[in-house]
C-alpha cells in the first residue's frame, strides 16, 4: 500500500462520472488494506477471520506478495454512480460503491448461469498461467507445425516444456481449440513486455479480416501526451503497420468513440512529476480484400535502413547519449534483447518480399558500424546467433566450408559441429545469497545476461534459460542434457542451471582464459546499492570455459534438443507467383529514409481481349481516383474498371501512374494518409465498414448493446458532470463554444461539435426525448435540401467505453413522400419542447449520409432481406448520393423502443430507423488533449483559483477577464461569443 498517499485508481472506472468517485475510491482503497475487506461495518469486520487465498501464497512460496494497486472493486463500472441518487448535492460513500460492484456481480453470474444453461452450451473457458509471450508463441508452433509439443518453456525460470492438451489441439483434436482469434486483449502487457514483443506475438494469431481486434493498454505519462505511443513503436506508426500488417484504428481515423480523458483529467491527482493516465488502442487489419499474407515489397536497401533505425530505437537504452545518465536505468524498463528484434525480423520476412540475403548483409554492414550504441559490438554473436536460429538469416562465418575442422578442447570427440550450440553454466547456490538478502525494493526486476570474455574479446548474451537443478547427460547423445529440475526452486539449495546460445565457431578461437560469466545488466538495476554487493561489474558468478564442472558445451538447451527446430518453423521463404503477384503492393521509401513514403499498387492486365482494349484505349481514357480511404479506382475507357487496393490508409489526391502497354501493366503511386491533416485520405470515408460473413461491422465505432446500457438522466441540473464530459470532445486549439461555422475547421471536428450540441441541447432542455433537425440549404442545384430529423429516445451509460450513447431513431427527409412528410411535420409541431436546428456544411452533410448507416449497423438487432442492396453497396458509400436515402427499407420501423411507439412520435414509427450515437473523442496519443481543462482543474484543486472564476461553458479564465451575465447574475462568461452560444441553447 502506499504510505501518506492518495489513490484515485477507483475513478478511471468511472467514465464521466468520475471526480464524484474521487474521493470515495480513495477511501475505499484506504478502508481495504487497513482491513481486507470491502464492508465498513465493525462487527462484520471483527467477525472476519478467513484469510483470501491469493494474499497468502504466490509463485514464489507462502508470502505475502499483494500487488501495491490491489482493489477489489476497480474490475467493475463505477460509472454507475451517475444513476444513484442526490449525486449532484453529495458524493457517492465507499459504501455505495462496493454495492454497485456487488450488484454488477450478481448480474455478471446471472448472465453466465443463463449462458450455460442446458445440455449443449458450446461456452469453453481455458486457463494458462504463465508467460503471456510464450503461451501466444506456443500457439503458433502448434498452428504452423500441427504439434502439441511446443519447445516453449513456461517461463524463462521453469525446466518444464509447453505441451498442448491433445484432446483440444493438433492433428487428432477432437475439440479443436482455436489458434486465430476474433478478440485478442493485452491489458497492459505493453507497459511490462515491449510495444513490438506483444504485436510480435499476437499478430500472428489475430484472424486475417477487418473485423478482428487486437486491444493494447498502457499507462502514459501526460506530460509525454502526443509523443510515447510512437517511441514505445522504435518507428513511425504508418511503417510498423505496414511491416506487420496491423493498423492502430483510432490513430488513422483522428478520432475515438471510447474514452480516456477522464483519466488525463485525473492525473491532476497525481503528487509526483510522473502524471499517468491509461490508453487503450484497438488494432485491425486494413477493410480491404486484400489478405494478411498477401505479400507487400521493398527495396533491400530501404528496408535495411528502416530496420537499423528499428534496431537503434530498440536498444537506445545503450544509446551513447544516456551514457552519463546515471538515472535513465531507474526509469524505463528494459523489454528487448537481441532474440526480440530477431523475432520480429522473422516476423517480417513472412510478410515482406525482397532480397533477404542482401538486405540483412546490409543489416548488418551498419550495425557493425555503428558508433552509437556502447555495447552494440559486444552484442553482434548474440545476434547473429539468434539470426540463424529464427531462420532469418545466417551469416557467412556460420556457413563457411569446412566449418568444425578448426582443433578446439571445447568439442572433443564431436563428430560434427552445428552452427550454434548452447552453453550450460551451473552457478552454485552461494553466489545467489547475496542478491536474495536484498529486499524486493532494491532489487527491483534485473535483468540477466552471459558473457563470454577474454583478454581481447567481450561477446554478450541476453536469450538466457534459468531452471534451479541439476543436469545429467542424455543416453541417447552424449552432448546433450537432461534437466533435472528442482521444484523448491529459490526456497531449495540446488545450483541455478544457466543456458543460452552461441556461435560455434566462436568457441574454435577462444583462449585458455576464456571465462564465461553471469551478470545483471546495469540499466536494469533499481537500486545503486546493487554495486555495493556485486562490484561494478555486476558479476554474479564467473567460470573458466574449459571447466567442466560449472560449464558445459551441448546441442541444444538441456531437456529441450528440438528447440531450434521447433522456431524455425516450416520455412519462412516466400515466392511470387502470378497470382500473388497481382496483390504485389510495394512500399517506397526516399534514399537513407528510415520509413515508408508512400505506397506503388499494380495492376496486371490480364486476359486477351482486355490487354487489346488497353492497348488501345487512348492515355486520356486511362483515369484513376481515390475511391475509398484504402483504394483507388482505375478506369480504362467507359467499359473496365479494376479497383487497386493498399493495406494502409492512403492519399491519391495527386496519384502518380505508370502506364506499360507491352508488358500489359499499370501501376500507381500514392502517398500515405497523415492522421489529422487535409489530405483526402480517411475523409474520403470516414467511417469505413467491412463485411464479416453475413454482418456489417464498422471499422472504426464499435458495436453497441442498446438492451444492455442502462438509462440515464443527463438533464440540468441533476446532471453536472454532462458539461465536463462533452468539453473533453474538441482539440486545445478548437472552439470549445459550440460547432465552427458551417463550411470551416475540420470534418470530423464538425462532427463532434454537432454531436455535443445535441447533447447538450438535450441536458439543457430538461427532456432527454428531445427532437433534432440537421439541415443543410445550401446544395449545389443538383440536389434537393436535406433534412436529417433525429429523435432521442433515451441517453445511456456506455460503461465499458466510459461515455454515453444517444439512443435515438432517425429519419432523412429524402425519404419521406409529400403525405408522409406532413404526418412527420405534424408531429415535430406536436412535441413538447419544440425542435433544435442545427446548421450543417455541405461536407459534412455528406459524412452524416456516410455515418448514419453505422450508427444503425452498430445496434441492429434486425436483419436485411435476401434482397437488399445494402450488404453489398452500403459498405462502398464512398461518395454518397444526396438524393436517395443512405438507410434502406430493411430496419425502418424494427426494433424501436416501447417509449417512441407509444409517446409523441408513434405516427413516424414507419419511416424511422433505430441508431446509436455518442461522443467522438480526441485521439489522446495523436494532440495534447484537454490542456486547458487539466491546467484549470489542477488549480482549483491545489486551491489557486476558484471553480466559479472560470467560463461557464468553456472552463477558460476570462479574457482578459470574466463578465457576470446581468439577468440572472449568476453565469459567468470568457467572452460574448461564449455567453451567446450557452444562452441561445436554453
Amino acid at each position: 500500500m502506499f504510505e501518506d498517499s492518495h489513490i484515485y485508481t477507483a475513478a478511471r472506472s468511472a467514465g464521466p462520472a468520475w471526480v464524484h468517485v474521487l474521493q470515495s475510491g480513495d477511501e475505499h482503497y484506504g478502508r481495504y488494506w487497513k482491513t481486507g475487506v470491502t464492508f465498513d461495518d465493525a462487527a462484520q469486520i471483527s467477525a472476519a477471520t478467513f484469510v483470501n487465498p491469493t494474499f497468502a501464497y504466490d509463485s514464489s512460496g507462502e508470502d505475502f506478495n499483494v500487488h501495491y494497486g490491489t482493489d477489489p472493486i476497480l474490475a467493475f463500472h463505477l460509472g454507475m454512480a451517475a444513476k444513484l441518487p442526490h449525486l449532484t448535492k453529495r458524493r457517492p460513500t465507499p459504501s455505495q460503491l462496493v454495492r454497485i460492484a456487488k450488484e454488477q456481480f450478481k448480474e455478471w453470474c446471472m448472465a453466465f448461469r443463463e449462458r450455460i444453461k442446458g445440455e449443449s452450451t458450446n461456452l469453453v473457458i481455458r486457463f494458462w498461467v504463465g508467460d503471456a509471450l510464450a503461451f501466444s508463441r506456443a500457439l503458433r508452433i502448434c498452428a504452423n507445425m500441427n504439434s502439441t509439443d511446443t519447445g516453449v518453456y513456461p517461463s524463462a525460470w521453469d525446466a518444464t516444456l509447453i505441451s498442448l492438451d491433445g484432446q483440444n489441439y493438433g492433428g487428432g483434436a477432437q475439440n479443436n481449440a482455436p489458434l486465430k482469434f476474433d478478440i485478442i486483449d493485452t491489458s497492459n502487457l505493453i507497459d511490462h513486455l515491449g510495444l513490438i514483443n506483444i504485436l510480435v506475438a499476437t499478430v500472428p494469431l489475430l484472424h486475417d479480416h477487418p473485423a478482428a481486434t487486437l486491444y493494447t493498454n498502457s499507462l502514459l505519462n501526460f506530460e509525454e501526451n502526443g509523443g510515447r505511443f510512437a517511441n514505445r513503436a522504435c518507428t513511425d506508426i504508418a511503417t510498423l503497420s505496414l511491416l506487420l500488417g496491423v493498423i492502430p484504428v483510432s490513430y488513422v481515423s483522428g478520432f475515438a468513440t471510447r474514452t480516456n480523458t477522464h483519466s488525463i483529467c485525473m492525473s491532476i491527482t497525481a503528487t509526483s512529476g510522473i502524471k499517468p493516465y491509461q490508453d487503450t488502442i484497438s488494432w485491425k487489419r486494413a477493410p480491404t480484400d486484400i489478405k494478411s499474407e498477401s505479400l507487400v515489397k521493398i527495396a533491400a536497401t530501404s528496408l535495411g535502413n528502416i530496420v537499423f533505425n528499428i534496431y537503434l530505437r530498440m536498444f537506445k537504452d545503450d544509446h551513447v547519449s544516456r551514457l552519463f545518465d546515471v538515472e535513465a536505468g531507474f526509469r524505463d524498463f528494459i523489454h528487448y534483447d537481441r532474440s526480440s528484434f530477431v523475432v520480429f525480423l522473422a516476423l517480417i520476412k513472412q510478410r515482406v518480399h525482397n532480397d533477404w540475403t542482401e538486405a540483412m548483409d546490409y543489416v548488418m554492414f551498419l550495425i557493425e558500424r555503428d558508433k552509437m550504441l556502447l555495447t552494440g559490438l559486444n552484442n553482434v554473436q548474440d545476434l547473429c546467433c539468434q539470426l540463424h536460429i529464427h531462420g532469418v538469416s545466417t551469416v557467412s562465418a556460420m556457413r563457411a566450408p569446412g566449418f568444425g575442422n578448426n582443433p578446439s578442447r571445447v568439442f572433443n570427440g564431436w563428430d560434427d559441429i552445428p552452427p550454434v550450440v548452447c552453453v550450460v553454466l551451473k552457478v552454485p547456490r552461494k553466489y545467489l545469497k547475496e542478491l536474495e538478502g536484498l529486499s524486493a525494493k532494491k532489487v527491483g526486476t534485473p535483468i540477466f545476461r552471459c558473457e563470454i570474455e577474454n583478454q581481447v574479446h567481450q561477446n554478450t548474451f541476453s536469450a538466457i534459460h534459468f531452471f534451479f537443478g541439476t543436469t545429467t547427460p542424455s543416453t541417447s547423445d552424449p552432448h546433450c542434457l537432461v534437466a533435472n529440475e528442482d521444484s523448491s526452486r529459490w526456497r531449495g539449495n540446488s545450483p541455478l542451471i544457466v543456458s543460452f546460445y552461441v556461435p560455434s565457431w566462436l568457441l574454435t578461437v577462444q583462449t585458455p582464459r576464456t571465462e564465461v560469466q553471469l551478470s545483471i545488466h546495469p540499466r536494469s538495476i533499481a537500486s545503486s546499492m546493487i554495486y555495493s554487493v556485486l562490484g561494478p561489474q555486476l558479476r554474479i558468478f564467473s567460470a573458466n570455459l574449459l571447466d567442466k564442472t560449472h560449464v558445459q558445451v551441448v546441442r541444444g538447451r538441456p531437456g529441450n534438443p528440438q528447440e531450434i527446430v521447433k522456431l524455425q518453423g516450416p520455412g519462412n521463404t516466400l515466392s511470387i507467383t502470378p497470382d500473388s503477384q497481382a496483390q504485389l503492393v510495394t512500399m517506397v521509401a526516399e534514399k537513407d529514409s528510415t520509413k515508408v513514403a508512400g505506397l506503388t499498387g499494380r495492376l496486371n492486365i490480364n486476359g486477351t481481349s482486355l490487354q487489346a482494349t488497353f492497348r488501345a484505349c487512348p492515355l486520356a481514357d486511362i483515369t484513376v481516383k481515390q475511391s475509398s480511404p484504402f483504394s483507388m479506382l482505375l478506369s480504362i475507357g467507359q467499359a473496365h474498371q479494376e479497383i487497386i487496393s493498399f493495406p494502409y490508409p492512403i492519399d491519391g489526391s495527386n496519384p502518380r501512374t505508370r502506364i506499360a502497354r507491352k508488358s500489359s501493366y499499370i501501376e500507381v503511386d500514392v502517398g500515405l494518409h497523415k492522421p489529422n491533416s487535409h489530405q483526402d485520405g480517411l475523409m474520403i470515408n470516414p467511417f469505413p465498414m467491412v463485411r464479416r460473413n453475413s454482418n456489417i461491422i464498422s471499422w472504426n465505432i464499435h458495436h453497441v448493446n442498446l438492451a444492455r446500457l442502462p438509462e440515464v438522466d443527463i438533464t440540468y441540473p441533476k446532471c453536472q458532470w454532462l458539461g465536463h464530459h462533452l468539453s473533453l470532445t474538441l482539440f486545445d486549439d478548437e472552439p470549445s463554444g459550440g460547432t465552427t461555422l458551417a463550411g470551416q475547421g475540420e470534418l470530423i471536428q464538425d462532427i463532434k461539435g454537432t454531436i455535443k450540441d445535441i447533447f447538450t441541447v438535450t441536458g439543457k432542455y430538461g427532456n432527454p426525448r428531445q427532437a433534432v433537425i440537421m439541415r443543410n440549404t445550401n446544395t449545389n442545384g443538383n440536389e434537393v435540401p436535406v433534412e436529417i430529423l433525429i429523435f432521442l429516445n433515451c441517453v445511456r451509460l456506455d460503461l465499458p467505453s466510459h461515455t454515453i450513447i444517444a439512443d435515438a431513431c432517425v429519419v432523412p427527409s429524402i425519404l419521406l413522400s409529400e403525405s408522409s412528410a406532413e404526418i412527420v411535420y405534424k408531429c415535430l409541431h406536436m412535441t413538447k419542447n419544440g425542435v433544435t436546428e442545427i446548421q450543417m456544411s455541405p461536407r459534412e452533410t455528406r459524412a452524416w449520409w456516410q455515418l448514419l448507416p453505422v450508427l444503425a449497423e452498430r445496434c441492429r438487432t434486425w436483419s436485411h432481406t435476401p434482397n437488399c442492396k445494402f450488404p453489398r453497396a452500403g459498405m462502398l458509400n464512398n461518395a454518397p448520393d444526396l438524393n436517395i436515402s443512405p438507410l434502406c427499407e430493411c430496419g425502418r420501423g424494427k426494433s424501436l423502443p416501447p417509449s417512441f411507439l407509444t409517446g409523441e412520435y408513434k405516427n413516424l414509427a414507419p419511416f424511422a430507423t433505430r441508431i446509436a450515437f455518442g461522443p467522438l473523442f480526441p485521439v489522446t496519443h495523436l494532440e495534447s488533449v484537454a490542456n486547458s481543462l487539466h491546467k484549470r482543474l489542477g488549480a482549483i484543486m491545489r486551491g489557486e483559483t476558484k471553480a466559479s472564476e472560470v467560463c461557464d461553458l468553456c472552463g477558460k479564465a476570462g479574457q482578459p477577464r470574466l463578465m457576470q451575465y446581468s439577468t440572472c447574475g449568476q453565469a459567468k462568461y470568457c467572452s460574448k461569443e461564449c455567453q451567446k452560444e450557452d444562452w441561445k441553447l436554453l
